[in-house]
């Protein structure tokens, strides 16, 4: 797996000198892979994530929904301790370990209006698109147990839309070298809305109580990298333990 990283600094008023790492991984469905690989890439990038942002193109519909299928892998792959049985109360404690959720709805072009046309937020425009489907039909169970899946694991969500930046195709080819000026307004302003949301929000990575810091989050990533390249399930209590381990060696060598 590839990943781009960069450090800024937090905006968050409760962590003022908090310095950001975001993580960029590739995206899913790639023709060269499978979804194996891409389950692997979703699982690592929740479980070191405190806010996971999740982007999609046009609006959410049951194909930008069913994209998510992933979700409901993550029950059987991820372990929140050491045992062969997942029950139901470690399936909703696991649910404590998963970040916060931003949907980021690019080139929306959808008026964001209930049915009767009063004005709805984004976020409403998200819970309204998670809304259990009637029918008791094997079609609407699967696209429910999506929707059930997704409120599970992410109780802590939030959606943005942001309109397409340009009308010109060509000018989208060269989008990162092209200044604010030349973009459409509305653009701008949601691109600007975006980044202080997440800015303010964003907080420390958390495990079992414990803020984590540089060192910790490196040990981290190597048990679950491990579990990962082994075939096994990430087993958040196994590296939790390993983690606690390595830190303590390191505090007695004095390092």
């Amino acid at each position: 797996m590839w990943l781009w990283t960069k450090t800024l600094k937090s905006e968050n008023p409760d962590y003022p000198n908090m310095k950001v790492l975001l993580v960029d991984t590739e995206g899913f469905a790639g023709l060269d892979e499978n979804a194996t690989h891409d389950t692997r890439i979703f699982i690592f990038s929740l479980l070191l994530s405190s806010f996971f942002i999740y982007n999609s193109v046009g609006n959410i519909d049951e194909s930008a929904l069913n994209n998510l299928t992933l979700i409901i892998n993550l029950a059987k792959e991820i372990q929140l301790k050491s045992g062969d049985a997942k029950s139901n109360e470690e399936s909703n404690e696991l649910a404590q370990y998963f970040p916060a959720f931003l949907w980021v709805v690019r080139d929306f072009a959808l008026k964001l209006v209930d049915p009767t046309g009063n004005p709805i937020t984004s976020k409403d425009y998200l819970e309204n698109a998670l809304k259990s489907q009637k029918g008791v039909s094997d079609a609407i169970e699967s696209k429910n147990r999506i929707r059930r899946m997704f409120t599970h694991f992410f109780r802590d969500r939030d959606c943005c839309t942001m309109v397409r930046p340009l009308e010109n195709e060509k000018d989208l080819q060269k989008l990162d070298t092209l200044p604010d000026s030349d973009m459409r307004p509305e653009f701008v302003e949601q691109i600007n809305n975006v980044r202080k949301r997440i800015f303010k929000r964003v907080k420390p990575k958390i495990l079992n109580g414990q803020p984590l810091n540089g060192s910790m989050l490196l040990e981290l990533i190597k048990a679950y990298i491990e579990a990962i390249n082994t075939g096994k399930a990430p087993n958040i209590e196994n590296a939790w333990t390993y983690m606690c381990k390595q830190e303590s060696q390191k505090a007695m060598e004095g390092i």
